[in-house]
């Protein structure tokens, strides 16, 4: 790549980083409280001598094994087509999770007039069982609410697994005339049906005169909502029992039939799944009965929000943990009472895939390109440029993530202005988990994802590690000997033998002085 053109795209998207980081940091609260839907950690070494930590920035976390959900629930009119292509995406599953620390589990709902149930199971272990659930025919009646109702409570009731690794797929040709888990219709008459009620799928026409669906679903769904509430249950009874009482028949069009009431919770228990962080997924079952009443495959498009999903887009997206155009910014922990820097020297900087070490090239000043270089693109798969002026950085992933090979850099930062008065700073969380204050490597590390169908999640804040050392008072050396104490006897012996020893002497210096004295007469 020439030098002109790094220039270009390095100081363009610092300028991005800064604004970024900008907004960022004016938002600090706000991210505080976004939810984390995206497997991530962050983890640092306690500091070094040399006040130094290693921080690591994991996708997804490290040390966790990735376990997803995956409930279908699918229309007993499900066409074999469909039901093939979703063998075909679980076959691919199997073979892309095998021998990896990743786990997939599937759950199975068939429903007709009730749902029938075949509970999550281990996809790499139990795909026949699986295929036998999907495969097994069932006839006798539509109740979309029954199927969302059991497919809801077999995610709802897995907490071990996070709802952003949960995932819904619901096929149904939208023909629906029961509700509840035990199904129940409504007792509904209209000028031509006086003396008999019956449910089914032709109250819609009896209805709205016509099989085409309404203008507006969303119109529809409140009229409806508003006659389901004020009618409440009175009208109800079990699917082939006995009514007991009837809705008025010169009124029948202001009050809701069981297609209505099964379409309108239909509607809202899908809601309630997209609400509880599952990936949601609309289907439209290719049966030919839905040809000729397409008010039922209008409500399942409607569902969809007009997206047209394929098995093969719902396996990406539960393979891929995010996909290319996903960024991490990172800033340094900075306060008034201490100081982190980025150690700026690529020789502290790693980035590994799956456990491997990806090449790194200096690209320029302040920007590193890590794995493999696309001409095409003009980019590497991932590009971290460091801006020194508020000591952050843009870790921009230009590649998908997968879920079973973890991406993972490394980076150090050193405590600029450690403290010399002797006593211990701060307390180690190497992970973030204890909520400790202060001592943080990192003001924020900030998650802005992308799916694998392009669309920009919300930011995620990564946890925050916080470090320690300790400052020891100098060493003062060996104290003075002070010399033995008065009265102590310990010490005294000593000091008696040393004087007598000197008496000795002097009387054997003064006897030898005589003598000489007597020689010399």
């Amino acid at each position: 790549m020439k030098n002109g053109r790094w220039k270009k795209l390095a100081a363009a998207l610092l300028a991005g980083m800064m604004a970024v980081s900008m907004a960022m940091t004016a938002s600090a609260v706000n991210l505080q409280e976004t939810e984390w839907d995206i497997s991530k950690s962050k983890t640092a070494t306690n500091l070094d001598e040399n006040f130094e930590s290693k921080v690591t920035l994991s996708l997804p976390a490290a040390e966790e094994q990735l376990v997803t959900d995956v409930v279908f629930v699918l229309d007993k009119s499900t066409s074999a087509d469909l039901e093939q292509q979703a063998l075909d995406m679980l076959a691919n599953l199997k073979e892309q999770v095998e021998g990896t620390g990743a786990k997939v589990q599937v759950g199975v709902v068939i429903f007709n007039k009730v749902a029938n149930v075949t509970p999550l199971t281990d996809l790499a272990t139990g795909y026949e069982t699986i295929e036998k659930a999907i495969t097994t025919e069932y006839k006798s009646g539509t109740n979309t609410h029954a199927g969302l109702l059991a497919g809801k409570k077999m995610l709802d009731e897995d907490t071990a697994v996070e709802a952003s690794r949960k995932y819904l797929i619901f096929v149904s040709d939208g023909l629906t005339y029961m509700y509840n888990e035990e199904p129940t219709v409504t007792a509904w008459s209209f000028w031509a049906d006086a003396v008999v009620n019956w449910a089914g799928p032709d109250n819609w026409k009896s209805k709205y005169d016509s099989v085409d669906p309404p203008e507006n679903w969303a119109e529809w769904l409140k009229t409806i909502g508003a006659q389901v509430e004020k009618q409440g249950t009175q009208y109800e009874y079990p699917y082939g029992g006995t009514v007991e009482k009837s809705t008025p028949v010169d009124e029948y069009k202001v009050y809701a039939n069981s297609i209505d009431k099964a379409l309108y919770l239909t509607y809202e228990l899908y809601q309630d799944c997209k609400d509880a962080g599952y990936h949601c997924y609309a289907m439209t079952a290719n049966t030919s009965s839905g040809k000729g009443l397409p008010w039922g495959p209008s409500f399942m498009e409607y569902l969809a929000g007009g997206e047209e999903y394929s098995f093969a887009d719902i396996q990406n997206d539960i393979y891929y943990l995010l996909d290319a155009g996903s960024k991490v910014v990172d800033t340094m922990g900075k306060t008034d009472d201490y100081d982190f820097d980025f150690v700026n020297d690529l020789s502290k900087i790693t980035l590994t895939v799956d456990g491997k070490e990806q090449a790194k090239v200096k690209v320029s000043e302040n920007v590193y390109g890590f794995g493999v270089y696309s001409e095409n693109l003009d980019l590497y798969d991932y590009l971290l440029e460091y801006d020194p002026k508020v000591d952050a950085f843009t870790l921009s992933i230009n590649v998908p993530v997968e879920i079973t090979k973890p991406v993972q850099l490394t980076y150090s930062v050193k405590l600029a202005n450690p403290k010399t008065e002797a006593g211990v700073y701060g307390k180690y969380d190497a992970d973030g988990s204890q909520g400790y204050e202060g001592l943080y490597t990192n003001n924020s590390a900030v998650l802005y994802p992308v799916a694998t169908d392009g669309q920009q999640g919300a930011a995620e804040e990564f946890p925050m590690p916080t470090v320690s050392y300790e400052v020891k008072a100098p060493d003062p050396g060996p104290a003075p000997d002070p010399g033995p104490a008065a009265g102590d006897n310990g010490s005294a012996l000593p000091f008696v033998l040393v004087m007598a020893a000197a008496g000795l002497g002097a009387v054997v210096a003064v006897f030898g002085l005589r003598r000489r004295e007597r020689s010399s007469k």
